[in-house]
């Protein structure tokens, strides 16, 4: 078969002008090459496309974001402020809610596991204690993971020195996690939920091989009592009722599951002189209801009460001004008077019911909530600054707010001091300031008319809220990234990230005399803001703009190339950043030496909870901050005047 095709060959000459074509066209591109020599060219969806610069790896370290693109890991520290002060309620453009939580989840398991539980509680319990999250969530859940992770049995010693070190390593992070349960979940609903991310961490773990834990250990029981025998019965009367349930559980499973029993602190409880008080409201979560006052009862049901009563408790008798104290106790007064009025329908009852007992929205009946003078009586009788702001729509639907309660409403709204008290996180102020003035809910039907004193009180509030710093004195270019991303939801709130980065970019327009803003995606444009711009107008003329892809380079890019002097340059990103050809890190280098302003800063303003960041670790004029962090004023200008 061989011999008869060689038969047919001829002797083969090379052709090179077969190749002439193809041999043009390549020098050509190989001189483009050397010009540009980071250039990558792909095929997407049957078109050629040419691969931005920051979708290639440049430097080590870098790690590929959701968008394709390189950027820099985040310490543990800034992963967890981070994840505790955004949280994950919401899906971004690239992520479910589900897989941000997930993430996060795997990587605080991970620190922990590396030793560092310390930090994370540390970091929980700071910003906890200075209201730097607008959401309790993430806090809720982070504080369940240190509560319950890597759960065993504790009763089994281990020869091993290392495995008996991490043993009482987990067992004091679980303690010290249950020690702050007090200071976080400052209300049932906080309780709750954090019990609901208990019972879910354990229900996916194993204790003793093959049997489930329910995570309902010693420890906890002990933690959930104690925060039931910690509260004044003032306090705990309130709690009772105005937070009967939430998240699917009930005072009643967690005196269930918890079982909290006041005569196991012996004299500690048998001596206070609110004893008949609390045994009542004990009484009262588990069964619903109150006894008769023991000043009032007849001999007759005295013996019918007592067959009811903690047998223990009977044992010690109670004292004259124990038994004074239970007559005269405004709790019970409060729970009876919440009693009586689950089914009443009398407006007159219900309002002098309110004024003497101070009730909430939460005691009364439904029916009862669309009544002008009870929303009017329900906000003379100073009703709690949380519930005012959240209930704003609802006044203003049913006309309970005239002239001089709109004037309250003002004064409280802008009293620094009150929103510091009332724990008010500027983000809450923003959100309810975007759904009061657009005159609808997402939800629901309910429409009513802003009042336009009561938005700028907001608008005002927002800025309040913030822990103030002064100014620094330096030149700032505030870089809003408009990207398609930027659309995602922040945080349970019907804001955008776009919405909500404008608003905290108005902080710096206004506390600094030199300021200069920009909006960017896959370019650049100038924005005409002044300190006289409100919110509302920064926003229209934000959401007009067009969408487009990410490049966090182009702010520093723009500036050299405009020989503008900016000291810091503050960019308001979800760091998803590929579509250019310079990575923002070199962007800043380049500005650096072209200006001769060999300090400029950056600074990351992070609008959602991933693990990396734009701002390049080994420059120390680059930090991250988490975005909705009430604190942001003040690191700013700590960082820009180099304090840290």
């Amino acid at each position: 078969m061989a011999e008869e095709l060689n038969e047919f060959q001829e002797n083969a000459n090379f052709d090179e002008t077969k190749l002439m074509a193809l041999s043009n066209v390549s020098a050509r591109l190989r001189r483009m090459l050397l010009l540009d020599s980071d250039m990558e060219v792909v095929v997407v969806e049957n078109e050629l496309k040419r691969v931005p610069r920051q979708m290639e790896k440049v430097k080590e370290g870098q790690v590929m974001n959701n968008a394709g693109g390189f950027v820099f890991p985040v310490s543990d520290e800034t992963q967890v402020r981070r994840f505790l002060i955004i949280g994950s309620d919401q899906g971004t453009y690239h992520q479910t809610s589900e897989k941000i939580t997930m993430d996060n989840a795997q990587r605080i398991i991970k620190i922990i596991e590396q030793g560092n539980g310390h930090m994370v509680l540390r970091e929980l319990a700071l910003i906890n204690a200075e209201n730097r999250n607008p959401k309790m969530n993430a806090m809720l859940f982070t504080l369940a993971i240190c509560s319950r992770v890597s759960t065993h049995d504790t009763t089994k010693n281990n020869e091993c020195p290392l495995l008996h070190t991490y043993s009482k390593y987990i067992g004091e992070l679980h303690a010290a996690a249950l020690r702050l349960i007090p200071d976080v979940c400052r209300t049932p609903t906080h309780l709750f939920e954090f019990i609901d991310y208990c019972q879910t961490i354990a229900e996916s773990t194993k204790a003793g091989g093959s049997k489930s834990s329910t995570g309902w250990g010693r420890s906890l029981r002990v933690a959930i009592s104690n925060w039931y025998k910690s509260k004044t019965p003032e306090k705990l009367a309130m709690l009772l009722t105005k937070y009967p349930q939430r998240e699917g559980w009930s005072h009643r499973d967690l005196f269930r599951l918890a079982h909290p029993n006041l005569m196991q602190d012996g004299e500690s409880h048998t001596s206070r002189v609110d004893r008949l008080e609390r045994e009542q409201l004990f009484r009262f979560a588990v069964k619903g209801d109150l006894v008769k006052r023991k000043r009032k009862v007849t001999m007759e049901e005295k013996a019918k009460i007592e067959e009811t009563w903690d047998k223990k408790a009977l044992k010690v008798p109670y004292t004259e001004d124990q038994l004074i104290k239970e007559e005269q106790s405004s709790a019970l007064d409060l729970v009876e008077a919440y009693l009586k009025l689950k089914n009443e329908q009398n407006e007159e009852l219900i309002v002098e019911a309110i004024k003497k007992h101070g009730l909430v929205r939460e005691h009364l009946p439904t029916t009862s909530l669309n009544s002008k003078l009870i929303w009017e009586t329900l906000f003379d009788v100073h009703m709690p600054m949380t519930a005012m702001i959240r209930n704003l729509a609802k006044m203003t639907v049913v006309g309970a707010l005239d002239e001089q309660r709109v004037e309250t409403i003002v004064k409280r709204l802008t009293d620094q001091e009150e929103l510091r008290r009332s724990r008010i996180h500027p983000l809450n102020l923003l959100t309810a300031r975007a759904v009061y003035a657009q005159g609808r809910g997402d939800k629901g039907s309910l429409k009513w008319e802003p009042n336009r004193k009561i938005c700028d009180a907001l608008e005002a509030g927002f800025y309040k809220a913030f822990v103030n710093s002064p100014p620094t004195g330096k030149r700032y270019c505030l870089a809003l990234d408009v990207s398609g991303s930027m659309t995602s939801r922040v945080s349970s709130s019907p804001l955008s990230c776009r919405e909500a980065a404008t608003g905290m970019s108005l902080i710096n327009l206004h506390n600094e005399a030199e300021v200069k803003c920009v909006a960017f995606c896959d370019k650049l444009t100038e924005l005409p803001f002044t300190k006289d711009w409100t919110i509302a107008q920064v926003n229209d003329y934000v959401n007009r703009l067009s969408f487009g892809s990410t490049d966090c380079g182009l702010p520093m890019t723009w500036a050299t190339e405009n020989n503008l002097k900016f000291d810091v340059f503050i960019i308001y990103t979800d760091n998803d950043t590929w579509a250019g050809e310079i990575h923002p890190f070199e962007a800043i280098k380049k500005y650096r030496e072209a200006s001769g302003i060999h300090d400029a800063k950056v600074i990351v303003m992070a609008m959602q909870a991933y693990d990396y960041s734009i701002a390049d670790p080994s420059d120390a004029g680059m930090l991250d901050i988490t975005g909705f962090d009430s604190a942001v004023p003040q690191i700013v200008h700590e960082f820009v005047t180099g304090k840290i």
